[in-house]
């Protein structure tokens, strides 16, 4: 997370710099880099699991020739709880609030927020692992050579449910970053 702070703070101008050196602006400007750094995260959180959302309307399409048509319903579920996840991440609040706004994140909270947003990150891995379990099932994706995913329809029906859970879990995770945000952690 603190690249991505210094990288928006070594992009600013001259001008920007030379304001810096009036009392309050520079804590200001270190306020509004924490929240341009916020937003830039949480994209990056909704683009991973926005290219996992599109794999999963891959599992979609080709559940139908290899027998899974029983399962549609199951992913279509699993999909809109991953849409609904995704523009959650989109539209937040950022994690930082300016001085008049509603909602004061402290600089403590503002780590949780950091740390939370690094796990959802590894949130999306697991999802995409979830995905090729799937895909694997399917006979859609080759097997890994460690033989840790399943094969064949028996494995079809666990690694989509396992899928689903994933998937309605994210929400329910999301919502204690928000529990950040006002303080009710």
């Amino acid at each position: 997370m603190g690249d991505v702070l210094g990288q928006i703070k070594d992009e600013r101008g001259g001008f920007v710099k030379l304001l810096s050196k009036i009392p309050g602006f520079k804590g200001y400007m270190e306020k509004e880099s924490r929240r341009d750094a916020d937003k830039l995260v949480r994209d990056a959180i909704a683009g991973r699991f926005a290219a996992q959302l599109d794999r999963l309307s891959e599992v979609q399409m080709e559940l139908i020739p290899n027998g899974g048509f029983e399962f549609l319903d199951d992913v279509e579920q699993a999909a809109v709880k991953l849409r609904t996840f995704i523009d959650r991440v989109k539209t937040a609040p950022r994690g930082y609030a300016g001085l008049f706004d509603a909602v004061q994140v402290k600089e403590e909270q503002l780590e949780q927020l950091y740390n939370f947003d690094a796990q959802l990150l590894g949130e999306a891995d697991n999802l995409a692992r979830m995905v090729d379990a799937c895909k694997v099932a399917m006979g859609t994706l080759p097997p890994p050579i460690d033989g840790s995913l399943a094969t064949g329809p028996d494995a079809l029906k666990p690694a989509i449910a396992a899928l689903r859970r994933t998937c309605a879990g994210l929400n329910d995770l999301f919502d204690k970053r928000e529990h950040i945000l006002v303080g009710s952690l």
